[in-house]
């Protein structure tokens, strides 16, 4: 099948790019490109301009399942989705999901996705036994924890090779419902010290700060997986993902001009105490509505997030987020572990994510906050990002060159790359 001549964007929709689009052929990487599964990371990290960007989406077997230990093997094309439709009803779940079950295992896989639960379980490529990975002269190879390209390719953002296959490691559930508790509270320095003091003994932590709110308020969930379903319900209730869509790009970015008031309603929504939900608004709130996205407009929205070492870090940068030209609905901290690997987004530390409708004077203030970030000793992760500059990846990423010499091993012609690679830098 020929290529062709596509204009994509990552799920912010910011930047663009033209790329001839080729679904992916086993062992064919004519030319030099990247791979691509749902397009779910932010900027523009899965598509690769003036190249080829290899579409995964018909790589979506399962090949084989042990109900004894949980270990699923299938295609990276494979959605968290279709996993989480097939194995859920028997009481399997992965060990690590994102803020959206709509992402392949491969780019999980190579963003390292983290979640709710990193503080305390890990990373999703610390539940994946192997990898195939094809490499740029058409060598499949099989890849464990225990060599150094396992980690090198885990968050290596697809630079290294296409992963093909992997085996997965699910988790046992008690049921599919999550007993979630729910801390309000007046002001975010009070919802940084409750999850400090209390999110070690949660599996799940997440809070949502209000950048409305002239104090900040806050909402924080704890949560754990359920022993028991509410009255009248399946143990193991799969939830379809929700059938609303967006159909195309509004005009005007609605979270813009609406999101005070979406706050508002979120902050009313949410009661104090202990309930029982389904896993699926708990983890994947957003996927309620298909193509969330084209509600920021016509020029996309950027995704900022970045994790720093301690507290008054955080507490500097969040200070300077109040200063920033737009207000964000979608402003979300969580605690993050460590993590292996030389591009790992890694904690121990404070994340936070923010999504800003893009507009010249973001770009301008994200990129001064960007500099802040660096003289914490912190990182941006580059899943969602959009604006970084080589040296500002390279101090945020002081292991760079022990990547660049794996790459080099592997891929000495430098046929994987992406519009990422080559705006900071790691790739020409």
């Amino acid at each position: 099948m020929k290529a062709s001549l596509e204009r994509i964007s990552g799920w912010g929709r910011y930047p663009r790019g033209e790329t001839l689009w080729l679904p992916y052929k086993e062992g064919r990487l004519r030319g030099m490109g990247i791979a691509r599964g749902l397009g779910r990371s932010y900027g523009d990290a899965s598509f690769c301009s003036e190249g080829h960007t290899w579409d995964m989406q018909a790589w979506r077997q399962v090949l084989s399942w042990d109900s004894e230990s949980g270990l699923l093997v299938a295609e990276a094309g494979l959605s968290l989705y279709e996993v989480i439709r097939r194995f859920l009803p028997a009481g399997w779940f992965p060990a690590v999901v994102p803020g959206t079950q709509f992402v392949t295992l491969g780019g999980a896989f190579a963003s390292n996705i983290h979640g709710k639960n990193h503080h305390v379980d890990g990373s999703f490529a610390d539940y994946v036994a192997w990898i195939d990975l094809r490499l740029p002269d058409g060598t499949l190879r099989r890849v464990e924890p225990k060599e150094p390209l396992f980690w090198v390719t885990a968050g290596g953002m697809g630079l290294t090779g296409v992963i093909e296959r992997l085996a997965l490691c699910l988790q046992r559930i008690p049921t599919s419902f999550i007993q979630n508790q729910v801390h309000k509270v007046p002001d975010w320095e009070k919802a940084l010290a409750l999850m400090e003091s209390q999110d070690k003994d949660f599996p799940f932590a997440v809070a949502w700060l209000d950048h409305f709110h002239p104090r900040n308020r806050a909402i924080l969930h704890l949560g754990r997986w359920a022993d028991a379903p509410p009255p009248k319900k399946s143990a193991y209730a799969f939830r379809t993902a929700g059938r609303l869509s967006v159909p195309f790009p509004v005009p005007f970015p609605v979270f813009r001009y609406a999101g005070g008031i979406i706050s508002e309603w979120y902050w009313h929504k949410h009661k104090e105490g202990v309930s029982v939900i389904s896993y699926a608004p708990y983890f994947f709130p957003l996927d309620g509505v298909r193509q969330w996205n084209y509600l920021w407009g016509l020029a996309g929205f950027i995704q900022f997030q970045f994790v720093v070492p301690r507290a008054e870090g955080f507490i500097r940068l969040w200070k300077r987020l109040r200063e920033a030209p737009a207000r964000s609905f979608l402003t979300v901290l969580k605690r993050l572990g460590p993590q292996k690997g030389p591009l790992a987004f890694s904690g121990p530390g404070w994340t936070l994510a923010i999504d800003l409708p893009n507009t010249l004077e973001v770009q301008r203030f994200l990129r001064g906050l960007t500099e802040e970030v660096l003289s914490e000793d912190g990182k941006i992760y580059l899943t969602k990002d959009s604006l970084l500059w080589p040296e500002a990846f390279r101090a945020a990423y002081p292991a760079w060159k022990d990547f660049l010499a794996i790459k080099a091993q592997v891929d000495p012609q430098q046929v994987l790359c992406s519009d990422l690679s080559r705006r900071v830098g790691l790739t020409a």
